[in-house]
């Protein structure tokens, strides 16, 4: 059975992944009056260009109908079936308007909700792969990986309170009491939802305090930023330092991701 893989651009795909039969739909990034497609029409360098310059933040929302449809249509002449791993369900209505496409379709559409984003999205394709390999069903496989959110353990820093401001995440009085106080939020997935792990004061402590709450992985560790390639750098060498014998690797977080956290924002991600 020859199995299309999709997921959308939230998603982190390494430098060296694997793009057999794998099929990214664009998340969509609204400003002002214009819409723009993720990674598409975009760059990221114009991205951060547009997030430092404006006054109003960015928003994000879910892929265009027309471009899941368009690329579903295609899809159905090739593949007998097709695996779709994306967003948190809890975050995004991405989930609900692949499902609300794939209706109309003659072959087969499975859904599986991440309940993250980013490197595990594609980590989550990885193991999918390797369970079709094994002549497992494409059933069988959502099936499994659905449940395999809890293996992502996470941590996120929010380098802006201006952007969480601006995006209506805080209100202003949190925004001025984080302000005086330098107190860094670390947010963490957990069931799909964004939650807070931790008010930390001063960016170094909260930097520690995120080091300190992850354990040795017999998998990769990532470090993934947005627009900050050096102060993930630093942070890998931190746990490194920490973890000597543990396999760390650096990528970016989608533009999606800085519109709520601001440029200089970064995750840690491993796998239990």
């Amino acid at each position: 059975m020859k199995i299309a893989w999709v997921t959308d651009s939230s998603a982190y795909l390494p430098k060296d992944a694997n793009h057999s039969d794998l099929y990214v739909v664009p998340l969509q990034i609204n400003h002002e009056n214009n819409t723009f497609k993720d990674g598409i029409d975009l760059s990221t360098e114009a991205f951060y260009e547009l997030l430092s310059r404006s006054e109003s933040s960015p928003k994000s929302s879910q892929p265009a109908v027309y471009d899941i449809e368009n690329l579903f249509q295609a899809l159905e002449k090739e593949y007998d079936a097709i695996i779709a791993v994306l967003i948190s369900q809890q975050i995004s209505g991405t989930y609900d308007t692949v499902a609300s496409a794939a209706k109309s379709l003659s072959i087969p559409v499975h859904l599986v909700d991440s309940k993250i984003v980013s490197w595990p999205l594609y980590d989550l394709i990885e193991q999918g792969r390797m369970l079709a390999k094994e002549g497992v069903t494409p059933l069988s496989i959502t099936q499994t990986l659905n449940e395999k959110y809890v293996m992502y353990y996470n941590r996120i820093f929010v380098a802006d309170l201006n952007q969480l401001l601006k995006g209506g995440r805080i209100g202003k009085v949190g925004f001025l009491v984080g302000s005086l106080l330098k107190i860094h939020p670390i947010l963490k997935f957990k069931e799909g939802t964004i939650q807070v792990a931790h008010k930390i004061r001063t960016r170094k402590r909260a930097i520690l305090q995120m080091i300190n709450d992850f354990e040795p992985t017999s998998s990769d560790m990532w470090v993934l930023h947005c627009g900050d390639e050096k102060t993930a750098k630093e942070v890998k060498q931190q746990l490194q330092l920490k973890f000597q014998t543990q396999t760390i690797k650096v990528g970016d977080l989608s533009p999606i991701i800085a519109i709520h956290g601001g440029q200089g924002s970064f995750a840690i991600v491993s796998k239990v």
